[in-house]
């Protein structure tokens, strides 16, 4: 893995990319056996002490997440393909007594390595009771709507979806204070955080201040459906000049997750109240997806997502690099995406394909329309 990640110059992301996947079928052809992965990633575990003290458990931590796309732009007829390593985060986590819980993890980036650290994500410290509340301080996920909600080592897509571009906040980690648990039939968390995205500490709380209220219920097993979550996510952002995530007043949403045997379905309906120049916006996303083997899953995904105010939402990652001057917004766009995994080891390892249609209008002219392509590894211990 090591060889391929300091991969000779000049850096080629397209053989690097093709090398890593590669890589991972002779490895699987190697390994195969769940429990042979299994011996695997117990690798990642550095130290343990069954018999309890101080220090319990150490354990190395991250995720390594290499992409391949083709898109097009029909309108600015332009068209652009390349591979890039998407995320590699390196880091350690350690169990205490107690319940106390040390975790610390990085992003790195392989792309232009020069310097090689970006910033902190995960780093945080958490206790959690006997009761099952955890109580956590440091960086951490501020986790609403359906894909803002989900971390990148379980997306079913590939990437985090337009509704989460354009109502979440893309910066994932954040500075705050957090509890959440489990009740019952209940699902809770609720967490006050620092408008900042620094990437360590010394921004925090230097600007305004975000809390977030999300609460789900699992419904009873019934003959229609073995698992059923319904939930509701609230933010309420303080109106603050320096603040440096998105300028959205606050933001509801309603997600859904059902399962019944192999079919599956996720939905998100969400809304968000803009201030300053930033438009109300809302979106609706249905996500159904079906595991046709243990290792095998075909997504689907539709997509509508629709701004009050013209210019008021943007694309995603891939679309917009297809803008000359970065002119990637516009008032209503949708998304049609078809996506085939195999899991190889679960969501610890895995391979995504993809293909999408998207298209963009702003006050009723065509901004954007476009095929795209995206092939993807994801790995995590």
């Amino acid at each position: 893995m090591n060889q391929l990640i300091l991969a000779t110059k000049p850096y080629n992301p397209f053989i690097q990319f093709w090398g890593l996947l590669s890589t991972l079928m002779v490895a699987h052809s190697v390994l195969g056996k769940a429990s042979e992965y299994d011996d695997l990633w117990s690798k990642a575990v550095l130290y343990e002490n069954k018999d309890g003290g101080i220090i319990q458990k150490i354990s190395h931590t991250g995720r390594l997440q290499a992409d391949y796309h083709n898109f097009e732009n029909d309108i600015e007829k332009l068209t652009k393909d390349d591979s890039q390593w998407r995320r590699f985060r390196f880091g350690f986590k350690a169990g205490l007594v107690g319940g106390i819980t040390l975790h610390t993890e990085a992003n790195m980036n392989l792309n232009q390595p020069e310097p090689l650290y970006e910033n902190l994500t995960d780093t945080y410290l958490s206790w959690s009771t006997e009761t099952g509340i955890k109580f956590k301080v440091g960086k951490q996920s501020a986790p609403f709507t359906l894909h803002g909600s989900t971390s990148s080592k379980k997306l079913y897509t590939l990437e985090r979806g337009k509704i989460a571009r354009n109502i979440w906040f893309g910066n994932e980690y954040f500075t705050g204070l957090s509890l959440s648990g489990k009740r019952d039939n209940w699902d809770y968390l609720a967490g006050v955080y620092s408008s900042d995205e620094g990437p360590e500490f010394d921004e925090a709380f230097d600007y305004g201040t975000f809390g977030l209220l999300s609460v789900g219920y699992n419904l009873e097993k019934s003959e229609y459906f073995e698992k059923a979550l319904l939930r509701f996510d609230l933010m309420i952002q303080e109106e603050h000049s320096l603040n440096q995530t998105p300028d959205h007043k606050n933001a509801f949403s309603v997600v859904t997750k059902l399962n019944n045997g192999k079919l599956n379905f996720w939905g998100d309906l969400s809304f968000s109240n803009g201030y300053g120049s930033q438009s109300d916006v809302w979106g609706t996303q249905l996500m159904p997806f079906y595991n046709f083997t243990d290792r095998m899953q075909g997504v689907f995904s539709y997509t509508y997502v629709e701004s009050k105010l013209a210019e008021g939402i943007r694309l995603t990652r891939y679309e917009r690099d297809l803008f000359p001057g970065g002119r990637e917004k516009g008032d209503e766009m949708q998304e049609f995406f078809f996506g085939v995994n195999y899991f190889f080891y679960g969501h610890k390892l895995k391979w995504q394909n993809a293909i999408q249609y998207s298209e963009m209008d702003n006050l009723g002219t065509k901004q954007y329309e476009g095929w795209g392509f995206t092939s993807g590894v994801r790995i995590s211990w």
